[in-house]
Order: structure tokens, then C-alpha cells, then sequence
């Protein structure tokens, strides 16, 4: 026998913030207090009240972020996660677009506001950041081979070439092509930490991961690995990560727009090899309606 890790997951109903979630926002708060000037204890405060699902006072942390660095990108982008968990999710995209305008040559951020566009249909929005990426690096087939194929299949046959011009070796604008004449393949749509909502259609909802640093994992990225299908569907929807590090993810419904009538559904839940059902319901607001923990756990294996 032998001694070894393996990584297990349990999915809970629990909706309750934890005593220790709520002692982690007190102490990120009085840390701020004793230096309001620092960045990092903005950052600490934002990401420890999220936590504690204290959306409002976050809010107000990241403001006062903003206001002593208004071009500070993740101040930004912590500001666009709150306004989407508030049921602000068109406003929240554009915070994000801005922010992408103060760093263009930020690929991660590029990368984000492809797919996010991409998944709500907007193939217009996710070719120009394609087209951006490619711009960063020309040397990169596989960037410019999409941009080149977006590009065409918005009639947009004039740009590409202009675009591929910008390539200076006549290999690379040959892998680009026929990268570009590839049809890509579909996203992944399974992975190690799975939500997937129904409910009987009409209004719409998000779903949601709340980390275990406070950061917002959704539709519109937080992580590179991200899966997410039907953000704009009334009546379904799935998010998750390809590979989910190591803790306790929060899940959380956001109900979009104004609408006040309750929405029944359910979200089947995996985590691993654990599986659960929660139904739920909301009017309006956001929901916690429960959790999903990935750990490594010691086990004994036969050699």
C-alpha cells in the first residue's frame, strides 16, 4: 500500500455566509482603515466582502479604489464583477470594455472580452478584440488565423488582408491561412466543477462562482478556463471550470433586469465525482444557494 493525494469534491445547499467569511471582511475593512491608501488592502477589503456577501459595501470599497487610481485596471475590473453580481450585467460588460481600452496590448484581458462576447452572440464585439490580439503579437498563427476568419466571415475581406499584410514572414501568413481555414472546434463543455441551471423560461438569470479569494468567476471570464453556455438563454444556462484549484466555490444566481416575478428552477451541481441537485428560487436580487469544495485528500492505493 501506498500513500498518495487525490482530489475529491462535495456540493452542499448551504446558503449561510460562515462566521469565518464574516471575520475576514472586519479585518480586510480595519486593515483599510489603518492604511486607506494602499492598493493592496483595497484589493484585500473588495475580495473579503464579496466573500461575505456584503455586494454594496464592496461596491463602495472598489469606488473609493477607483477614485484614488482612476486608470488602476483591476480596481476596474473588481468594479465591473459587483455591478454584474448586482444585476448589472450590460453595464458591468462595459466597464470591462473600458478597461481593456487602458491596456489594449493586455492580452488576458483581450482573451476575456472575446469569449465573453462570443457567448452572448455579439461575433461582431469578439472579432475586434480578436483582431487586437492579433495585433499584439503578429507572429502568432493561431491569433491571427482567427482574427482572419472572423474577419471574412463578417465580409470583412478588405481588413483581413490588410491584417495578414501585417505579417512579415511569408511562412507565418501561410500557417495563419490555413489556420484561418480550419473550422474551429467547439468549446469544451464539460469540467471538473459544473453548474447547470434550468427553470421554465421567460426572465433571465446568471450563475456565478464566488472563489475562495472573493474574485467573481461568470460568463464573462475570471478565469482562463472558464465554461460557459447560454448566458442569454431564458430558460437555461451552464458555467464552470475546466480545472477547479483546490477550496470552496460560493454559488450564486443574479436575476437580470427589473422583473420582480419569482423564478422557480434548479442547478444540477458537480463537483468530481459529487453530484447534487438544488432547486431555488428568486424574485429579484442575487441568491447564494450553495457551495462546491475541491480538496486533496490522503488516501491508501495498492502499489
Amino acid at each position: 500500500m501506498r500513500r498518495v493525494f487525490v482530489r475529491v469534491g462535495d456540493v452542499s445547499s448551504s446558503s449561510e455566509i460562515t462566521f469565518r467569511e464574516q471575520e475576514a471582511a472586519r479585518v480586510a475593512e480595519q486593515a483599510l482603515q489603518m492604511a486607506p491608501d494602499s492598493r493592496d488592502r483595497h484589493r484585500a477589503a473588495v475580495r473579503a466582502l464579496s466573500r461575505a456577501g456584503n455586494v454594496s459595501r464592496a461596491l463602495e470599497v472598489a469606488e473609493a479604489w477607483i477614485t484614488r487610481d482612476r486608470l488602476d485596471p483591476e480596481a476596474l475590473i473588481a468594479r465591473a464583477d459587483l455591478l454584474a453580481r448586482s444585476g448589472h450585467g450590460d453595464e458591468a460588460l462595459r466597464v470591462l470594455t473600458g478597461v481593456v481600452d487602458l491596456r489594449p496590448d493586455d492580452a488576458l484581458l483581450q482573451e476575456r472580452l472575446v469569449n465573453a462576447f462570443q457567448r452572448v452572440g455579439r461575433e461582431d464585439r469578439s472579432c475586434a478584440h480578436r483582431v487586437a490580439l492579433a495585433e499584439i503579437d503578429t507572429a502568432n498563427v493561431d491569433r491571427m488565423g482567427a482574427a482572419l476568419r472572423c474577419e471574412r466571415a463578417l465580409g470583412h475581406a478588405s481588413m483581413a488582408s490588410v491584417l495578414l499584410a501585417s505579417v512579415r514572414e511569408a511562412s507565418a501568413r501561410e500557417r495563419a491561412e490555413r489556420v484561418a481555414s480550419n473550422t474551429p472546434t467547439a468549446p469544451r463543455t464539460r469540467g471538473d466543477l459544473m453548474v447547470e441551471a434550468s427553470w421554465p423560461g421567460g426572465d433571465d438569470i446568471d450563475i456565478s462562482l464566488i472563489a475562495p479569494d472573493g474574485s467573481r468567476i461568470s460568463w464573462m471570464g475570471g478565469r482562463a478556463n472558464v465554461v460557459a453556455l447560454g448566458p442569454m438563454s431564458a430558460g437555461s444556462e451552464s458555467l464552470g471550470l475546466r480545472t477547479a484549484a483546490a477550496g470552496t466555490y460560493q454559488i450564486e444566481i443574479t436575476r437580470r433586469g427589473e422583473g420582480t416575478q419569482t423564478i422557480s428552477g434548479q442547478l444540477r451541481v458537480r463537483a468530481l465525482d459529487s453530484n447534487r441537485t438544488i432547486p431555488f428560487t428568486i424574485s429579484s436580487g442575487r441568491s447564494l444557494v450553495g457551495r462546491a469544495t475541491v480538496r486533496r485528500e490522503l488516501q491508501m492505493q495498492r502499489r
